[in-house]
Order: C-alpha cells, then sequence, then structure tokens
C-alpha cells in the first residue's frame, strides 16, 4: 500500500485532480493534515464548493470553506437526501478546507453537510450526483443446470442444491442461513459461507418459515409454521447450531399458520425479547423469548386472513409490514396508543386487493402482483420478492413512496441470468435479506439458487 504525506491542502487538492479516477490506490494522511485555525464559535460555517461535484460510493472529495477549524473528530460531514442523512468519513481538516469519502447513498443529488462542533453548520451552494451500480451475480446453488428434482446436497458453493426455500437470514461477512419446508427435501436449516466455499445442513426435519435476527446479528431465532408452534434459537458463539427455547401459543385451521417472524431494534426494544408476527387467523402477536409467554396485539386484521406472508419492521416510522399475496398487496400495522400491547389498526400501504398486476409509480398508484419475502435497508427502502412467475424485485422508495422494479425481468424464468440487473433472470424469487453492506442475498423456490443483489 502506498503511503503519501501531503503537507498542504494546494498539493493535496492538485494530486487528487490528477489522480481522480485512480480507485486502486490507497493513501494514509497523517494528523499533521489537521492545521490551519481553530474553529471560532463566533463565526459562521461556510461551504463554498466542492470537488469532484460527482462520484460514486468511497469517492475522494475536498471541500472548500471557511471557518472548519482543526480538530477532525469534531467536524462531519453529511450527504442528504430528503430526509435521509449519510456521514462521510471525515480524513482531515485543514482550516479552510476539508478531505471526506463519500458514503453509499441511493443514485441522485445530494446536499453536503458540513457541521462543526454540535450546532454551526454549513452547507454547499450546489449538489453532489451519486452514480449508483448494481450487479446481480450467483452465490450458491446448482439450480436448473440439473433439471428439476427435490433434493438437497451440501459441499461447496458449486456443489450444494437447495429446494424450497421459505426464508433467507443474512449473517454478516458474506454468511447466510437458509430455512426450507414443504417436503422432506427442503425441511432443513442451511447455514452458507461465501469465505469458506462451503454448505452445511445444521438442523433437519423441521418446517420453518422466515426467521427473525437480533441487531448485532448474534442471534437468530425461527418457528415452525404450523402448531405446535416451536421457537428455535441459534447462536453464532455455538457455531448457529439449534436451541429450543419454548412454544409460541397461537393456534388455528388449516397449515402455514405462522410465515415470519421479525425483531425490533435496540432503540424500541432494548432488551431484544420479543418476536413480532402475524398469524394465518387475521392475528397479530409478539412472543417474549425470556418468559416464553404469547401476547395477541390484534385481531381481524386482514380480510381475508389466510395467505398473509412474511413481515418486516420499520424502526424509522415504528411500524410493521406485512406481504399479503392473496390480497396483492402490502398492509401497514401501526400502534393505537403509546405501546404496541395498547391496540393495532392495519391498512393497505401498496398495491390493490382488485388488481393483480406488476406495475410501478407512485404509492397509491402501484400494483403487486405475488408479494411474498421483504426486506429493508439502513434508510428504510422497502424491497420486495414478486413470486410466482413475476420474478422481479421491487423497491419502495423511504424517501417519496415510489414503486420501481430494481431487478429480474418480468414474466422470465429461464435461462437464469446475472449481470445487469434490469436484465437478470430469476426462478421465482422467494425471500430476500440485507446484510447492511449494500448486498441483497435472494433465495428462489424451486429448483433454488442464492442470488446477490450488490448496490453500491
Amino acid at each position: 500500500m502506498k503511503q503519501k504525506i501531503y503537507q498542504s491542502t494546494g498539493i493535496l487538492f492538485l494530486l487528487l485532480l490528477g489522480l481522480a479516477g485512480c480507485k486502486e490506490e490507497n493513501y494514509v494522511f497523517s494528523n499533521q493534515l489537521s492545521k490551519g485555525d481553530p474553529f471560532d464559535p463566533n463565526r459562521p460555517v461556510q461551504v463554498t464548493s466542492f470537488l469532484p461535484d460527482s462520484g460514486r460510493f468511497s469517492e475522494k472529495i475536498v471541500i472548500s470553506g471557511s471557518n472548519f477549524g482543526n480538530d477532525k473528530d469534531a467536524v462531519k460531514v453529511y450527504f442528504v437526501d430528503g430526509n435521509i442523512e449519510k456521514e462521510g468519513a471525515v480524513v482531515s481538516v485543514n482550516g479552510n478546507s476539508i478531505y471526506c469519502i463519500a458514503p453509499r447513498l441511493s443514485g441522485g443529488n445530494s446536499q453536503i453537510k458540513v457541521v462543526v462542533g454540535e450546532k454551526a453548520e454549513g452547507i454547499a451552494p450546489k449538489s453532489f450526483h451519486y452514480t449508483a451500480s448494481a450487479q446481480v451475480s450467483w452465490v450458491a446453488g446448482v439450480g436448473t443446470l440439473e433439471g428439476t428434482g427435490a433434493f438437497y446436497r451440501d459441499g461447496t458453493l458449486a456443489e450444494a442444491h437447495f429446494h424450497k426455500i421459505m426464508g433467507i437470514m443474512a449473517l454478516g461477512n458474506d454468511q447466510l442461513m437458509t430455512f426450507g419446508s414443504w417436503e422432506s427435501a427442503a425441511n432443513k436449516v442451511r447455514f452458507i459461507s461465501v469465505p469458506e466455499n462451503r454448505v452445511i445442513t445444521i438442523q433437519d426435519g423441521v418446517y420453518l418459515g422466515k426467521p427473525a435476527i437480533n441487531e448485532d446479528k448474534t442471534i437468530v431465532y425461527a418457528t415452525t409454521l404450523n402448531p405446535t408452534h416451536t421457537v428455535y434459537e441459534y447462536r453464532r458463539d455455538n457455531g448457529w447450531m439449534p436451541y429450543r427455547i419454548g412454544e409460541i401459543e397461537a393456534r388455528g385451521s388449516g397449515y402455514d399458520h405462522i410465515q415470519g417472524l421479525v425483531m425490533m431494534d435496540k432503540v424500541h426494544d432494548p432488551n431484544q425479547e420479543w418476536l413480532y408476527f402475524c398469524h394465518k387467523d387475521g392475528k397479530f402477536l409478539r412472543y417474549n423469548i425470556n418468559t416464553q409467554v404469547t401476547h395477541e396485539l390484534g385481531s381481524g386484521l386482514f380480510d381475508p386472513a389466510a395467505w398473509v406472508g412474511y413481515i418486516v419492521y420499520d424502526k424509522f416510522n415504528d411500524c410493521f409490514y406485512v406481504s399479503h399475496y392473496a390480497r396483492y398487496s402490502i398492509y401497514k400495522i401501526s400502534k393505537t396508543g403509546n405501546d404496541w400491547a395498547d391496540g393495532v389498526k392495519s391498512e393497505i400501504y401498496a398495491g390493490s386487493p382488485s388488481q393483480s398486476a406488476v406495475v410501478d409509480g407512485n404509492l397509491e398508484d402501484a400494483r403487486f402482483r405475488d408479494p411474498r419475502g421483504m426486506c429493508m435497508d439502513e434508510d428504510g427502502n422497502l424491497y420486495v420478492c414478486e413470486f410466482n412467475n413475476s420474478n422481479v424485485i421491487r423497491k419502495i422508495s423511504a424517501t417519496d413512496g415510489y414503486v420501481s422494479t430494481v431487478a429480474g425481468t418480468l414474466g422470465k424464468e429461464s435461462p437464469q441470468t446475472n449481470g445487469d440487473p434490469a436484465e437478470a433472470i430469476f426462478l421465482d424469487p422467494r425471500d430476500i435479506t440485507y446484510d447492511g453492506n449494500g448486498n441483497f442475498f435472494i433465495a428462489e423456490w424451486w429448483e433454488s439458487t442464492i442470488r446477490r443483489y450488490a448496490v453500491e
């Protein structure tokens, strides 16, 4: 790794211009760069310009202005898109200039805001244009290369075979768990490690849906679809081996009662002790992993109640989203009081019960055909798998509610194709999970492969 220590902002500025686009080199900057006059709280912070005015993830940016001070730790640089703010990494401060690194952003224009101390801030007179890039790639699974067949196989990523995956969960560091049901070839929990190039079965003979995970990604929880709803815990410090911790008390007629669990973040559930879920009978409930007590929070929330699917918690708006594929809609569940135990209400958030179609557009105009697995990114954008011959991934923007198709080719399922998201072909995408680092992992249902939709 090359080390270059620049002693003046002018030299740094010229070299950055000359080296723009050279993404291969890494630079180490010493604390000696934090020079210049200290911050004066009696003067305003002003941002006059920055270069370059556009770029991608990890773009090197020099911000010019005044009264930035010389304490790097006191300076924050934010990229603002509507109500979403992303913090860039500040490398050095030199009185009238700041050197920083662009964070991962949504495509489009963002304002650059500089904050010194706790309150003093300045906003750039122009916008920074971020160009997002995306790619679909294969992760694991033989898929249709071996033809149709209900079987499973452990081994390397290329040798492994999956069948009817119900849920998938990102564990971080390119590690995943999948959960299956329906048939003996599918009712298994599998562990996938991309760095180690291996797939192993860690639990057999269980019919499980989409699991929940705690905020630190150290514990996963899953429950059987039908009574008795046995709750299993999988811990990182125990090699993700299953451990039975109790049973959910929620019975009903038919099958596929609980298709997914979800856990709140630490802000809303400090002890990380509640698992929330929807029941096939139209109920919304939660289960306490410490006391093993099940609380019914609401009933009669869906019409018809059957076929309520996956659930996601929105920590930004303190609500839940539920996919209801029989109603071609995404429901929103909100609390009616100060606490979730005080009562809940449900309403259709996106889609229409009378129209089964894949139509992009504003929240009130967009349509869904068969929404199943869902996940949310760090900005609050909601991603939805369109199942059953739709074969696309939809995104509901947190900024304006716009619904767009971000990956997949509508109606095509063969041959499974990677590369450009607009030209990629999925085979019945059933569930999706996000790792917090720009990677969405998609599990297909029949003749499954695991695919990665990476966004930078």
